[in-house]
C-alpha cells in the first residue's frame, strides 16, 4: 500500500511503498534521509478500568451488626436458628460448653480427656459436620470418623499382602489440632463455598462467619475429644501427612516390595509383603514430626509373620486371609455377658444391658454374624431375662439398646 510522504527539508511530496512507523526512506529530490514518525496511541475512554474497592473496613461500633450478620448467614446454611447459635456461643463464653472427664487409657497413669459439648451445641456442630465438613475430601487412608469405614475395613486393606506390619500412634492427635490450625481449615476448604454457593456476603461477615465456625468446633485451644466435628476435622488436618507419608512408601516401592498405608483417626498402620526397613521406619516418624504430630513412643509396634509374630490392627488379628477378635479380648466379651446372664433381671441396668449389645454388635461387625464362642452365653442371657432375638432380616433392632 502506498503512502504520501512530504520532505520536512525540500517540501517536495512522493509515493512511498511497503512502510510503516519508524523505516527509513529517502527523498528522491534533495536526498534526505527520512525516518517516518511513530504516532502516539491514544486510550478512549472505554479502555480506562475502574479501580477495584477494596475490603470495607468495620469500625469497633460496627462490630455487633457485623457479628448478627455472620450468624444469620450461618443460620441459612445450618438450616438451624440464629438463637440456638447465640444461645451456644454464650454458654462457651461462661465455659459452660463442655463437660469434661478422663478415663483411663489402660493403666492407673495414664488418662484420656474426653470433652463432651452439651446439647445444643451438640446439635450445631452435627450439623457444621452434615452440611459444611463432609464437602471436604479426605485422605483415601482415613477410616475413621468415615462413612461406611471401621476398624474392619482398616484392617482388612492390609490382609491380601501383609507380611509385616508397623504401628504408630500420634500422640494427643486431637488437642495437638490447634485452634489456628483449624481456622486455617475452615479458610482453606470453607470459606469460598460459603462465599459462591449461597447468599452473596461481605468480606468482613466471612471472616466473622469462620470465627464463629472455629469457635464453635474448638476448646481449649484445640480439637475437643468428645466432639461431632472433631474427628473429620483431624481427617482434614492430616491430609498433608498423609501425602507425605504415601509419597514415602511410593520411593521406596520395588517391583518386589509393596506397602500399604491406613490410619484410623490417630493409629497409623503400614504394612508390606516384606520386611519393613529402619531407615523407611525412620522417615516415617520424621515425616509425622514434620508434620506437626508427636509419637507415641510406648505405642511403636513392629511385627513380621515369618517370626511367628501375630499383625495386628487397632486391636483386630489378621491372619489366614482373614480379621479376628483377639482370643483373650473374646473371653473378656464371654465373660462380661456370662455375668450379665447370672444377674437378677431387677438388677440388670440399662448400662449393662448397653455394654452386652454392643460387644454383640462389634461382634457381629467383626465377623458378620455372633461367633459361636459368644452365642451360648448370649442365648442364655437373653432367655434369663426375657429378651428377644435382636436378630432377624434387618439385623440388629435399636429397641434393643436403652435410650
Amino acid at each position: 500500500m502506498a503512502v504520501e510522504i512530504r520532505c520536512p527539508e525540500c517540501g517536495a511530496a512522493f509515493q512511498a511503498e511497503d512502510v510503516f512507523p519508524g523505516s527509513r526512506v529517502s527523498c528522491p529530490s534533495c536526498e534526505a534521509i527520512l525516518i517516518l514518525d511513530v504516532e502516539k496511541q491514544r486510550l478512549s475512554r472505554k479502555s480506562i478500568v475502574p479501580p477495584v474497592p477494596g475490603p470495607k473496613i468495620y469500625k469497633p461500633e460496627d462490630q455487633d451488626s457485623l457479628k448478627r450478620a455472620a450468624i444469620n448467614h450461618l443460620s441459612n446454611w445450618l438450616d438451624i436458628p440464629a438463637t440456638q447459635i447465640n444461645e451456644a456461643l454464650a454458654s462457651l463464653q461462661k465455659g459452660e460448653g463442655y463437660n469434661d472427664w478422663k478415663i483411663p487409657k489402660g493403666n492407673e497413669y495414664s488418662f484420656r480427656e474426653i470433652s463432651a459439648p452439651i446439647q445444643i451445641l451438640k446439635d450445631i456442630q452435627r450439623r457444621v459436620l452434615d452440611r459444611l465438613l463432609y464437602r471436604i475430601p479426605v485422605s483415601n487412608a482415613a477410616h475413621g470418623f468415615i462413612n461406611g469405614r471401621s476398624i474392619v475395613t482398616n484392617a482388612s486393606y492390609h490382609l491380601e499382602t501383609a507380611q509385616s506390619i508397623l504401628n504408630i500412634d500420634l500422640k494427643d492427635a486431637f488437642p495437638s489440632v490447634k485452634k489456628e490450625r483449624v481456622k486455617h481449615l475452615f479458610v482453606r476448604y470453607i470459606k469460598i463455598p460459603l462465599k459462591h454457593l449461597g447468599e452473596q456476603i461481605d468480606h468482613g461477615v466471612l471472616n466473622k462467619v469462620v470465627d464463629i465456625l472455629v469457635e464453635l468446633t474448638t476448646h481449649n485451644g484445640g480439637l475437643p475429644q468428645g466432639g461431632p466435628c472433631s474427628g473429620y476435622l483431624l481427617n482434614v488436618a492430616c491430609i498433608t501427612l498423609d501425602k507425605s507419608i504415601y509419597r514415602l512408601l511410593q520411593t521406596h516401592s520395588t517391583q518386589y516390595i509393596q506397602y500399604r498405608y491406613t490410619r484410623y483417626a490417630d493409629d497409623i498402620t503400614i504394612s508390606a509383603n516384606a520386611p519393613i526397613s529402619n531407615m523407611l521406619k525412620s522417615e516415617i516418624q520424621k515425616a509425622i514430626l514434620n508434620n506437626g504430630y508427636q509419637i507415641n513412643p510406648k505405642k511403636i509396634h513392629y511385627a513380621e509373620r515369618k517370626r511367628g509374630q501375630k499383625l495386628e490392627v487397632t486391636g483386630l488379628i489378621i491372619e489366614k486371609n482373614k480379621v479376628r477378635i483377639p482370643a483373650s479380648r473374646l473371653d473378656n466379651f464371654r465373660a462380661n455377658i456370662h455375668q450379665a446372664s447370672l444377674m437378677n433381671t431387677a438388677d440388670l441396668t440399662p448400662e449393662k444391658k448397653l455394654e452386652v449389645q454392643s460387644i454383640i454388635a462389634f461382634a457381629k461387625m467383626v465377623y458378620g454374624k455372633v461367633p459361636h464362642r459368644l452365642w451360648g452365653p448370649y442365648n442364655t442371657y437373653l432367655e434369663k431375662h426375657g429378651l428377644t432375638h435382636p436378630f432377624g432380616r434387618k439385623g440388629l433392632q435399636w429397641d434393643q439398646y436403652p435410650s
